[in-house]
């Protein structure tokens, strides 16, 4: 089974199931502190991932990280997956939850692409026009790529506002080219 058909599945009853019980804004922000730990820990995924550990051990090395921290749904929601052996899959379906528990809060991710670090007010500026001109509210990740050596690019679902300076001068040659001006 792909990754992505696993990680809506149970993606997708966590959803459920936080929203019958109001609470999507909670199981977001502990699912999310989950993934952070497995991110911080790359050996706390290698042991989760190891084929020769049993799932009583992986749940309760969960249990131990866990238990005193976040929500029992969030602790039986890894339970589940450990014990159906989608261990592998925790980290997609966090995302997966992540991403659907923002957009029925009506929350917009936007990732926006500069050369050099911002300062928080400028951050602060790009999200308040964002949430103006979409009318949401707006979770921005703001990531350093010098390749576009200027300028802004923003990421807002499938839509993409392009105002790095690579590209502006990708368009003036083109242009310059379509005329004959370069030889």
């Amino acid at each position: 089974m792909s990754i992505e058909i696993v990680a809506d599945k149970y993606s997708s009853a966590m959803f459920e199931l936080a929203q019958e019980q109001n609470k999507l804004e909670l199981m977001e922000e502990q699912l999310g502190y989950v993934a952070s730990v497995m991110v911080d820990q790359p050996e706390l995924r290698s042991f989760l991932e190891n084929p020769i550990v049993t799932e009583d051990a992986k749940i309760k090395l969960i249990s131990k990280i866990f238990d005193s921290s976040i929500d029992k749904v969030a602790l039986h929601f890894i339970y589940v997956m450990i014990k159906r052996g989608r261990y592998r899959y925790i980290a997609s379906a966090i995302e997966a939850f992540i991403k659907k528990s923002r957009a029925a809060r009506g929350i917009l991710e936007a990732t926006v692409t500069v050369a050099e670090p911002i300062t928080a007010d400028v951050e602060a500026s790009v999200q308040a026009k964002l949430r103006e001109a979409t009318g949401k509210d707006v979770i921005l990740s703001v990531r350093q790529d010098p390749s576009i050596m200027g300028g802004i690019v923003i990421q807002v679902g499938d839509k993409r506002i392009d105002g790095s300076v690579a590209r502006r001068l990708e368009e003036l040659e083109k242009s310059l080219l379509r005329t004959n001006s370069i030889r």
